[in-house]
């Protein structure tokens, strides 16, 4: 009897290990077709590169600090380093900065967010992969990571500096993680890759309610020669982990991220368990539509920088994602 039973267990765990196996696999023939498609750099498994042409990453430049001047009450576009300097005196009183890095549009940003927006979906569908992309997040995120932080904050469930997978607060197992970093000290304040092992990854693609819950999940390969680069986007494969590291407690770094997810891999999804009650809402929209944000549609905020500041409390939950929008149309398309 025992035997049977040490038996069947067994070829039980061998299938779990093959169905694992059989599912990093299939993994790594999607993203691989996305890196032969987009990439102009791959060192790594789960990772790859592609370095911007300089006039699209300028664009983006551009347009992120007319936007971070706006919300600065600045009246023309700061340069790198005054903006830099008044984020840093700013950090406790920008009513639309979040614990979790975001600074978020409010009404009053709208215009100059939806050119940022623009700007990033103008550079993106320039990589190529056009037609592997089934939907993007939106809005994009303006990220700002301080090398100072509250100690408190780095206990918090779901912080960045804590070794994680996206999939661990609710992003889909089988999204794509694009960052760019764009002002600031990359070189301090920066970020931290590798691989879990193949055989965990499956089991890892789950949402956790504390990043600690995968601390026993190590990180057997580590990207140590991944560094920012400004005008480089990252893509990194979900089942990637990562963390925010900081070697300085002076300084900041700002990038934009966001996350695709693609198509052609419904067997892929299906062989992750539904999950539901992750900290992150599903952010996405057709790539079709998010491509028309800045030139037949405007994202709008209708909450006003004075509402959020009135409404914010210490002790109540971050967010961790922008929500509270509306798309309109710009045009008229009817014929008369």
């Amino acid at each position: 009897m025992l035997e049977e039973l040490l038996r069947e267990s067994s070829v039980c765990n061998q299938l779990q290990y093959e169905r694992a196996i059989a599912f990093s696999e299939l993994g790594d023939r999607l993203f691989d077709q996305l890196a032969d498609s987009m990439a102009t750099r791959r060192q790594y498994r789960l990772l790859f590169e592609h370095k911007l042409k300089p006039e699209l990453f300028q664009q983006i430049q551009v347009a992120a600090a007319a936007y971070i001047s706006e919300c600065l009450n600045s009246p023309i576009i700061l340069s790198e380093a005054e903006m830099l300097q008044r984020l840093l005196e700013a950090r406790n009183t920008l009513p639309n900065y979040t614990g979790t890095g975001l600074l978020m549009p409010k009404r009053e940003h709208t215009l100059a967010f939806n050119l940022f927006q623009k700007s990033v979906a103008e550079a993106f569908c320039q990589l190529g992969g056009q037609d592997l992309i089934d939907a993007v997040d939106l809005p994009v995120n303006l990220r700002m990571v301080y090398g100072k932080t509250d100690i408190e904050k780095t206990r918090l469930p779901f912080a960045s500096s804590k070794c994680h997978s996206d999939v661990w607060a609710g992003v889909p197992a089988d999204a794509t993680v694009v960052i760019l970093p764009l002002f600031g000290d990359i070189d301090n304040i920066t970020i931290e890759a590798g691989e879990m092992p193949r055989q965990m990854e499956l089991q890892a693609m789950r949402v956790m309610s504390d990043f600690d819950e995968g601390r026993d999940i190590p990180m057997v390969v580590s990207y140590t020669e991944a560094q920012l680069r400004h005008g480089t986007m990252y893509f990194n494969d979900a089942r990637g982990l990562h963390q925010t590291v900081r070697r300085k407690t002076e300084g900041l770094r700002i990038s934009v991220d966001f996350r695709f997810r693609r198509k052609f891999n419904e067997a892929y999804r299906a062989m992750v368990a539904p999950s539901s009650g992750g900290v992150e809402e599903d952010m996405s929209v057709p790539y079709e539509d998010w491509l028309k944000v800045g030139k037949e549609t405007l994202i709008v905020f209708d909450e006003t920088v004075e509402q959020a500041k009135n409404r914010q409390k210490p002790s109540s939950p971050v967010p961790l994602y922008t929500r509270g929008y509306r798309l309109i149309n710009i045009f008229n398309t009817k014929l008369e």
